[in-house]
Order: structure tokens, then sequence, then C-alpha cells
């Protein structure tokens, strides 16, 4: 059975500040930070946004603390929080997506130091499988990196699977099929890096990377894919892979950024609660649930495509 090591505040600390104490409050809002800030990087892939939505948690987790009932179901309530934030902040990039479509391919640019999953690499130290699971999160779309962003806590300890399932608004049964079939497309997209990585590599994958672009998808991953299932020298790619349970347990927190230091983020969202004090808590959010089509105004920009294979490092096909 898996060992939870969970950070963050307990059921004591949720007491306090719900019942006004402010100390209590400005540890509570320092202490959820970083479980906020690994779930919203994961799923929005390092996005400009995550900052902006990692403190929009924030407040609305403050603002809606009067209405939680339970203290001890505090950690699946913020959870189920910050992912309706993400899909707030989804829906609102899929819009300014639409309308800058002429623009998609001139804002591409090389650097993939910027997402999540070369953050995770550079300050976790990850080396070898660890580090072709990190990179393997790149290729997954966006339902699987938000399942993912919470599967992850799950295998280092930080969730249980009731609080992903919440989070979701699934059932526990719903939410361990979701789970497998994710971790399916994670399988398929660890042999692709290591494929792409292998030295000296295979020159019929080479020549079907010819017109990709550098950036991981799930539609190139399913071509590189079907390549590898039927080459005589990508085959067997996947020998040796151990299952990543075992590779992330015990993996700490992704360490917060300079942007997200905690005294700023209480100071930001209390003065924030303070000046909305007359208009009262905001409404508990209802379950995430599934994604929905309908799309909002956009409420920022979209931050550029990062390509993550550099053309130059790419072999030449002949």
């Amino acid at each position: 059975m898996r060992k939870t090591h969970r950070s963050g505040p307990g059921a004591g600390m949720v007491v306090a500040a719900r019942s006004g104490d402010r100390q209590a409050l400005d540890r509570l809002v320092g202490e959820c930070l970083p479980l906020v800030y690994n779930i919203v990087g994961r799923a929005l892939d390092g996005h400009a946004d995550v900052d902006d939505v990692v403190q929009e948690t924030l407040l609305r987790m403050v603002r809606g603390l009067s209405e939680l009932r339970d203290p001890a179901a505090f950690r699946s309530w913020l959870v189920a929080i910050t992912i309706r934030q993400v899909r707030d902040r989804e829906r609102d990039r899929a819009v300014a997506r639409h309308r800058s479509a002429g623009l998609e391919d001139a804002e591409r640019i090389p650097d993939p130091a910027l997402d999540f999953a070369g953050l995770t690499i550079l300050r976790l130290g990850l080396t070898e499988q660890r580090r072709e699971v990190a990179e393997a999160t790149r290729w997954l779309d966006g339902d699987d990196r938000e399942l993912l962003s919470l599967w992850w806590l799950e295998e280092t300890g930080e969730l249980d699977r009731a609080e992903l399932a919440s989070a979701l608004g699934l059932s526990d049964r719903h939410a361990a099929v979701r789970v497998q079939r994710m971790k399916k497309q994670m399988e398929a997209s660890r042999v692709v890096v290591r494929a792409l990585g292998a030295t000296p590599g295979c020159g019929e994958l080479r020549a079907a990377a010819a017109t990709w672009d550098g950036v991981p998808s799930p539609l190139w991953r399913k071509r590189f894919a079907r390549h590898i299932r039927g080459c005589g020298v990508c085959g067997g790619m996947e020998e040796g892979l151990l299952p990543m349970d075992r590779l992330l347990n015990g993996l700490p927190l992704l360490a917060l950024p300079p942007a997200l230091d905690p005294g700023r983020v209480v100071a930001v969202t209390g003065h924030s609660v303070t000046g909305h004090a007359a208009t009262g808590p905001a409404p508990v959010p209802r379950p995430a649930g599934p994604r929905h089509a309908d799309c909002g105004p956009p409420s920022s920009a979209r931050r550029p495509s990062r390509r993550w294979w550099p053309r130059h490092c790419w072999p030449p096909t002949s």
C-alpha cells in the first residue's frame, strides 16, 4: 500500500483560519501554495498563466473558507477548486487560440526550459528514467495532463485516490479507469522519448520526423508510436522501463519560483479579501466534472508554443 507523505496544513489550522485568526490564515495560504502550484504548473504545462491561476485559486479558497463545513475535507476541497480554476483558464485559452489562429505559426519559439517538465528535471535533478517520465508528460493532451497533475501527486504521496476522484467529480471506479488510460498514454510517450533520444537512432524515424515542428503533441506521439511498433531498429525500446509508481515514489514537490514568494502571495490574497469583505465569501465550487466545450471571453493572451526538440539537434536524414 502506498504511503502518503503529506505537506500542507492540518485541520486545526483550517479551523483557526476559518474562525478569523489572521496568523492562521496567513500560514494556511503559505502552506497550501506548493501543492496548488504543482497541480496548476503540471496541468497547464508551465504556461505563463500559471502564477495568475495559483493566486486566483488561493483567493477563491480564502473567500470560500467560511463555507467549508468539514475542516477534515479541506484538502480535497482545495484540490477541486484548483482543478476548476485550471479548466476555466484552459477554456479561456481555447478562445484565445481560436482568435489568433492566423498568428500561431509565427509565434512558435524554441524554449524547452520554460515548460513544467523542464523545470521538474532541472529543479529536482532528475536523471535517466525519471527524466524520461518528466519528458513524456509533454506528449499528453490537456485532459490527460490535468489528470496527470493529480496522479503524479498521488504517486508521490501528497494525495490519495479518494481526493483525486473527488477533485475530478468522478467515482473511485471511474477515476481508476481514467488513470489506467492516462498511464497507457504515458507509457507510449516514454517509448517515444527514448526512441527520439537514442544514439545513433533510427534513420526511418528521422525521416518520419522530417515535417515535425519539434513541439510534442498527441498527434505526433501516435505517429511516432506507430512507427516504433513496426520498426526492427526501434523495437524493444520499452525493455527495461521501470514502473512509473516506483520512479515517482518519494519525489518532493517542485519548489516555488521567486514570483510566488509565500509572503507576497499572502499579502496579495489578504488585501483582496479585505477589499471584498462586503460581498461575503465566494460560493463553494461545484465538483469539477467533465470538461465542457462552451467558452467564455479570454482572460489573457496565449503564450507562444515552445519547441521541445531543437531542430539543430536533430540528426540529418541523409
